[in-house]
């Protein structure tokens, strides 16, 4: 799993109190990406949404919370991804997600909020991310994930809307062949919550207040409606994947064990155990437990990038490149398995290695273009390999991204003053340093 990329923390620290260990960041990992894609996509279908358009990010954060922000992107915490106990679980909260993109609240909560430090920040780094690579959506989400960590009651939605989401939420999980009591499970995870001070709720509760009337016209609705058919063994499968992953980097290693311990034979215990052994470091014992999971899924990229990514950690950037290579041959468009390649490569020590590096870093970019740590090493692939202009471009865009104007304005314009006039670099980098004049003209 990579190292999660941190929301804008200098944004946040203007905006909250919180230290270091209230930030919050996002996870990227392109395993749990594909799993998160393949469950919420027949919800999306069924909303008539193009599942394309709809960005899911994973928060770093314990609470109970999910939430849509900056168009059509939804925001899922890893404790309510831990927490929810199936699929359909699962598939109820993006359904009710849903129900507010498709519904419009979100367009109508940022007219509402025009104006605000917010707003401005987010509307800032959509900028950005329009000029530097055609996807809004990726830059406003981040810009949105820090505005909601900042002010989560801001994102409270009306009672009018929460029962507009709920309805559609509903038909979008029948439609989508799912069990609609799930709905109802969710919420009752959730009991009793408005009793208590706003302080002691789970966020979820605070954003989507449930009042007693709403459950119980949800509850007339589900008895009518027809159960579904349950998931499949395979979408099961990688669920709990998901879940045993997100638990093992996330926990503390013995707290994992004691989840899984040996006497669990399944796969799933297997891949938590495994990260565990890695974490502790227990070096050995991880890599056996790897090992064992490969020779059961030899051609499995997402295994063979945990293999690389354990090698790497541990210092043997060599075996990292082979099983990231291994990785690619299998997923050639995953963008994040690109990214550990060509990371992996740049810590091999052999300059040969860095011609590679740039172009499976480059690869990355193209298919994902707002990847800050990939734009980091493709900076520093092309340091090594003297094209200066390129880099301070990719540094360029990458400050850009995370919301450094000033940081992103001077390497644009290093940019420009190296690159060919006229080239598409150099073109890049006069977007740029227009798009940062106008941000710092709006300040």
């Amino acid at each position: 799993m990579p190292v999660p990329i941190r929301f804008l923390a200098a944004v946040l620290s203007a905006m909250v109190a919180a230290g270091p260990a209230g930030a919050a960041s996002m996870i990227r990992d392109a395993e749990i990406e594909r799993t998160l894609a393949h469950i919420a996509n027949p919800i999306l279908r069924a909303a008539s949404v193009t599942p394309s358009s709809v960005h899911i990010y994973v928060v770093n954060d314990r609470e109970l919370n999910a939430f849509v922000a900056g168009g059509q992107n939804i925001f899922i915490n890893t404790g309510l991804l831990t927490k929810l106990g199936s699929i359909d679980e699962l598939r109820a909260v993006i359904a009710h997600e849903t129900g507010h993109i498709a519904g419009g609240h979100l367009a109508r909560l940022d007219q509402s909020l025009q104006g605000s430090k917010g707003m401005a920040i987010l509307g800032m780094i959509g900028a950005a991310a329009v000029t530097i690579g055609g996807s809004p959506e990726a830059g406003m989400a981040i810009a949105a994930g820090s505005q909601q960590v900042a002010k989560r009651e801001m994102l409270a939605h009306s009672r009018g809307e929460e029962a507009a989401a709920d309805q559609a939420g509903l038909r979008f999980m029948v439609s989508a062949g799912a069990d609609p009591t799930a709905v109802l499970t969710v919420i009752n995870r959730f009991a009793g919550q408005e009793a208590l001070m706003p302080s002691q709720m789970d966020p979820y509760a605070r954003t989507h207040p449930l009042w007693g009337d709403r459950v119980a016209m949800l509850e007339e609705r589900v008895a009518t409606l027809p159960k579904g058919t349950p998931p499949s063994e395979e979408e099961v499968y990688w669920h709990k994947r998901m879940v045993a992953k997100l638990e093992g980097f996330l926990k503390a290693p013995a707290q994992t064990l004691k989840t899984y311990p040996p006497s669990d034979t399944s796969e799933t215990a297997a891949l938590a155990r495994a990260i565990a052994y890695h974490r502790q470091p227990d070096v050995a014992r991880g890599t056996r437990q790897m090992e064992a999971l490969l020779a059961s899924r030899p051609d499995d990229p997402f295994y063979l990038e945990l293999k690389g990514q354990f090698l790497l950690e541990s210092g043997d950037a060599a075996g990292a490149v082979a099983a990231y290579r291994r990785a690619v041959e299998f997923a050639p468009k995953e963008p994040l398995l690109l990214g550990g390649l060509g990371r992996a490569l740049l810590n091999t020590g052999d300059d040969g290695d860095t011609a590679e590096a740039r172009a499976a870093l480059t690869s990355s970019v193209r298919l994902d273009k707002a990847n800050p740590s990939v734009l980091r090493d493709l900076a520093l692939a092309e340091a090594r390999l003297g094209n200066e202009g390129a880099a301070a471009l990719a540094t360029a865009e990458r400050f850009a991204i995370e919301g450094k104007m000033p940081d992103a304005a001077r390497n644009a314009i290093r940019a420009a003053d190296l690159l060919p006039t006229g080239s598409p670099g150099w073109r890049r980098a006069q977007d740029l340093i227009t798009m940062t004049r106008r941000v710092k003209r709006r300040n």
